[in-house]
């Protein structure tokens, strides 16, 4: 675990950076009549996808920054408006700390402004070009996917079907994120292919991040995949047996379950090296190629340590 380290430069440049998309947000709810629904979506989180977004477009040197805010503001509204609708899936009450929207407003408004968010997201990336709004689409469906991924299936997850989960509910949208970047940088065509790239590895070692503090907090084999109702009928035989004394069912549950806890960590180390792989080789400065290198970990941690 010695590579999973960050500096406290990228913590003070990733904060301005935060600090500029918040008030970027306020700027362009401000005129709407419906600002208080949409803020009550957007409230609180990390922003790690823009301010990623807006990392790389530094990084490739762009040089339009409202419209690299733009598309962050539209990355952040997509995100929120999946998690409204994975709150009322999962039958969440609380995100962030306050109750879920779909608690707030009741379910069926929560879903149809879930739709409505999305589409200011999809309106504002339309502003920017057919080619952005393409990649966002691309992700979205994606993203859905996966989340039905999750939900359809019955087995416990073999290395291959998790890493193909969070690739797409997950990674897709990083990766969409740094490569809109690049187009917005008018970076060249093997560019945006080595920053889509990039993009997809650090949404892999994010979900990483989230699923491992979960094991570690107890909560992660039942959330970890959700819904995968083999592993929760394990959990449930592990119980039953722990509380009966049924030692050889409790040794035969740990076996089903500990080659998923094992190859989290796998994957993020595999995944770590491609990073560095492909930041060596991007046309970015020296200070910005350290920066890129210490976002994924420092995302992996702050997952980490946001289950705790």
């Amino acid at each position: 675990m010695g590579v999973l380290s960050y500096s406290v430069e990228i913590v003070e440049h990733l904060d301005a950076r935060r600090r500029e998309l918040e008030s970027w947000i306020e700027r362009r709810l401000s005129q709407r009549p419906d600002r208080q629904i949409f803020e009550r979506a957007v409230y609180g989180g990390k922003r790690l996808r823009p301010v990623f977004l807006l990392l790389v477009f530094e990084a490739l040197a762009g040089k339009d920054r409202e419209s690299a805010l733009d598309v962050a503001f539209a990355l952040e509204l997509a995100h929120a408006a999946s998690l409204v609708h994975d709150d009322i899936i999962d039958w969440d009450d609380l995100r962030r700390g306050r109750p879920a929207l779909w608690r707030q407003v009741g379910i069926s408004r929560a879903v149809v402004e879930g739709h409505r968010i999305i589409n200011l997201a999809f309106r504002t990336v339309l502003e920017k070009g057919i080619e952005i709004a393409r990649i966002f689409l691309e992700a979205w469906d994606r993203a859905s996917l996966g989340v039905l991924e999750e939900i359809l299936s019955t087995t416990p997850p073999s290395k291959l079907l998790y890493l193909r989960i969070i690739e797409n509910k997950t990674a897709s949208l990083f990766a969409a994120a740094a490569e809109s970047a690049a187009i917005l940088a008018g970076a060249p065509e093997h560019v945006r292919m080595l920053a889509k790239n990039y993009g997809r590895c650090v949404g892999i070692v994010y979900q990483l991040g989230d699923d491992y503090g979960e094991m570690l907090a107890g909560r992660g084999v039942v959330r970890l995949v959700r819904n995968l109702g083999r592993i929760e009928e394990l959990i449930r035989q592990g119980y039953f047996a722990l509380k009966s004394g049924r030692l050889r069912e409790l040794i035969n549950v740990w076996r089903a379950l500990r080659g998923f806890q094992g190859y989290v960590l796998e994957i993020l180390e595999e995944t770590l090296r491609e990073i560095d792989s492909l930041v060596a080789v991007m046309p970015v400065e020296a200070h910005y190629k350290k920066i890129l290198r210490e976002f994924p970990r420092y995302c992996f941690l702050q997952m980490v340590r946001a289950n705790r």
